[in-house]
């Protein structure tokens, strides 16, 4: 046996050198579906896209979609839990975890969902809901219980720990956080629908500034006021 021979270790076969690689491609390829998946949805709406085309753009065949998605409507709601219930998951341990001031806990999590509405790649999804929602009444219905519902019943416990605390004025929380999730369909209608066609169109983030003003003035326990 050549020395070559001695010091050559399995891995650096072929066969061996593929494998990894083979595994690896297997396992990412859902994370794959759901990301052209998306991308397209966005991109075409819910009716326009076609699993053939999904397909394509993750770099697989149609047959590849099904082994790991029933049909077009599962790989759509997989596609935005894939994208959607990381944030929410994680602003509900911050607020597990939270010990500061329930307000500015709120704020943050105020600002990161407008910065996933305005400048995120799944910034289209609110408006392909307010455009097609009547249309897929079954989508509709699951964005709502698993995404919508779900963030807007975690600020209404936030708001709730706030009145708790002495921090926010008495209220109905859940109606509270309606008022606040109510700029961010606004704010997102404008950026996607109204902005491109309309000159100047707003400063949809001055807009935001304002909004988050007059929401903390009416829900703080004791409002600050201006000296005259």
């Amino acid at each position: 046996m050549s020395n070559d021979s001695k010091n050559e270790t399995p891995t650096s076969s072929p066969e061996a050198a593929r494998a990894p690689r083979w595994r690896r491609r297997k396992e990412a390829r859902p994370s794959e579906i759901l990301a052209a998946a998306l991308d397209i949805f966005l991109e075409r709406g819910y009716d326009a896209t076609r699993l053939e085309d999904i397909a394509k753009r993750a770099g697989c065949t149609k047959g590849t979609v099904f082994l790991y998605f029933q049909g077009k409507a599962d790989l759509f709601k997989a596609a935005v839990r894939e994208a959607m219930l990381p944030m929410i998951k994680a602003s509900e341990q911050d607020f597990a975890t939270h010990e500061g001031p329930i307000r500015d806990l709120l704020e943050s999590m105020m600002r990161q969902r407008w910065e996933v509405f305005q400048r995120s790649r799944i910034a289209g999804l609110p408006s392909m809901f307010l455009a097609d929602g009547t249309r897929f009444p079954e989508l509709t219905r699951f964005f709502h219980d698993e995404v919508w519902s779900r963030s807007q019943s975690l600020f209404a416990r936030v708001i709730e720990e706030g009145i708790r605390r002495g921090e926010f004025r008495p209220m109905e929380p859940l109606e509270a956080s309606r008022s606040f999730m109510a700029p961010l369909l606004l704010g997102n209608l404008w950026k996607k629908s109204f902005t491109p066609v309309l000159d100047p169109g707003v400063d949809v983030d001055r807009f935001f500034e304002q909004a988050l003003d007059i929401f903390f003035r009416g829900i703080v326990a004791e409002p600050h006021r201006e000296m005259a």
